[in-house]
This record gives C-alpha cells, structure tokens and sequence, in this order.
C-alpha cells in the first residue's frame, strides 16, 4: 500500500511541477507483436504481398507481425478494423487503392473515409489487373471479345474486389457493351468458373494472374495499366487494344489508424523502405507482374489523394454509379 502511494505521490507532483508524464515513444516500439490485416482470403495476389512484407518486417522490428485475413465486402470489413483500432501502430492494414481511393465511388455506403480515419505509413508495390479468358476461348483479341458482346448482352464475367469492379465496368462503359458481374470472394473461385464456361471473362490482378498467362492457362486480351508491366510483355494494354482513354494502376499501401504518433509511423515506414528497396523484393514482385514502391508518409499521402481524384474521373468516364 505505501509503494502505491508513493508511486502516486510521484505521479502528481511531477503533474503539479508542469513535468509532461509522456507516453512511450518510438524508441520503444515495438514491444510486443503487431497485426497486419488482409481484406483479403489466403492466397489470392493480396495475401502474397501481405505475407511477404510482414515477414521482413519482424526481421527489422524484431517482433512478430501476424497476417491477419478478414475478408469481406471487397477489403472494407479489415479495413473498418483497423481505422477503429487503437492509434499506437501496432494494427496495420495492407490496403488496396481500388478499395481505399476508389470505395467511395464504388460503394453506397463506404464505412471509413480514407483521408480522416487512416494514418498513412508507406506505399508497398504498384500493379495492374488484365481482363482474362480460358486458354481455349474463342476469343484472341480484346475486339473479338467487344464484338461478341455486342450481340449477345447477356453474357457474364467475375470480379473478386474492387479494382476489378471498376476496371471491368470501365471497359464495359467505354466499349458500349453490357455483361453482368458476378461477384465472388476468391479470384480462383471466378477463375474456375470461367474454366467450366459459366463465365466469358473475368479481371484478374497482375500478380495472380501472371503464372498462369505465362504458362498457357489464361489468355490476357488487356492490362488496365498505361504500360505493360513486367512478364506481362506479351499482353497488349487496354488503349493498345482500342480503347483510347483507358488507364487504371492500382498500388497496395501500408496505413494505421488515424492519430498514430508521428515517430511510430516514421519507423514503420523506415521498415517498409527498406525491405522495397532491396534487390530480392524488386526481383520477387517483377515475377508477380508489379514494382515497388518507396516514399515518406507525406508522399504517400499526397499519391493517396491524387488516386482519390483518379478513381473520381475513372467513375465519370465509366458512368460508374455507387452499388
């Protein structure tokens, strides 16, 4: 009892004596495990680059980062987690653009605003998504596909996230075209549909979708992306396949929840750096069809913002209405 009081004596008096009892700082974290949630099941493109950027970074923080797969409404149930977690740095969220900049105009009712709720951390890989069909699909070119459609609109497709709703619709829109979107919780669930013929194509991410282009498994008519990425040289853009004014680029970032102390994010951001600049992430991620990315919290922010904008005219050109 007389220690408790004395602790307490102590507490007060350095309040009394304008002595700040601050909490711990970046100097001390971390100091037990942190959580790094997936909007997304095991296994699929986002889980990969999940997993293999919380491994490296228990290696640098010397703490465990347990992957944590909550997925569920395109990425927005993880994502509600984790702007309403405690804001100390220790629940991230490894998030895609497509769901964090593009929810708002892809959804009605969008759960977290991606500029108030989140703190942001650090950029982690760029990719692109490639519209698909089974190896032995009659169609060879992205045209034969549009023409089909044309005449026949009540075809269908599969989408397992967001950027593959936005994607697809805008090709749908700027091809004057119809189909109806099936949507599904895994992108190999769609894939094995489209295989048994109940699909006509579906809109697959580059890093699950480059091994089994590569090996004669999928055929890709088009990338989303301005250029085409890495070991998807043999499959033409979207604009190289006709449509002029096509352009998606998606990119996972690092964020915590809002309010997360300046020097806490700067050190995770430091840990995120430094496993992107390495020569075997570079390599790793260019086999998955997608680059690195590396920049401060402040740019990361700002890239955020300026997405924001992108998704906001890529809805306009779409005639994308909120489902």
């Amino acid at each position: 009892m007389k220690l408790r009081v004395a602790v307490f004596a102590s507490v007060l008096f350095a309040a009394s004596a304008g002595v700040a009892v601050a909490p711990a700082g970046a100097e001390d974290f971390p100091s037990h495990p942190l959580q790094l949630y997936s909007g997304f099941p095991p296994g699929g493109g986002a889980d990969i680059l999940t997993r293999f950027y919380g491994e490296r970074m228990a290696a640098i923080l010397k703490q465990p980062v347990l992957v944590q797969n909550k997925p569920g409404a395109n990425g927005m149930i993880a994502a509600e987690t984790v702007a309403r977690s405690k804001p100390d740095g220790y629940t991230l969220l490894a998030g895609p653009s497509a769901a964090i900049a593009g929810g708002q105009f892809l959804y009605k009712n969008m759960p977290v605003d991606p500029l108030k709720d989140f703190t942001m951390v650090a950029p982690m890989n760029e990719l692109g998504f490639v519209l698909v069909v089974k190896a032995g699909s009659p169609f060879k070119t992205l045209k034969d596909l549009t023409d089909y459609l044309k005449t026949h609109p009540d075809r269908s497709y599969g989408t397992a996230n967001s950027m593959g709703i936005g994607s697809a619709l805008l090709y749908l829109n700027s091809a004057g075209v119809t189909a109806t979107n099936v949507g599904y919780k895994q992108t190999a669930d769609a894939l094995r549909d489209l295989e048994a013929g109940l699909l006509d194509f579906v809109l697959v991410d580059s890093v699950f979708g480059a091994t089994p282009i590569a090996e004669g498994k999928l055929r890709g008519l088009g990338q989303t992306t301005a250029r085409r990425l890495p070991r998807l040289e043999n499959v033409p853009t979207m604009q190289e396949a006709g449509l002029a004014n096509y352009a998606i680029t998606g990119w996972f970032m690092m964020l915590a929840s809002a309010g997360t102390p300046e020097d806490v994010v700067n050190k995770l951001n430091a840990a995120v750096s430094e496993i992107s600049k390495t020569d075997a992430a570079k390599s790793f991620f260019a086999n998955l069809a997608s680059v690195t990315l590396v920049d401060t919290p402040a740019g990361a922010r700002k890239k955020l913002v300026d997405d924001i904008e992108q998704w906001r005219l890529i809805a306009k050109l779409g005639n994308i209405q909120p489902q």
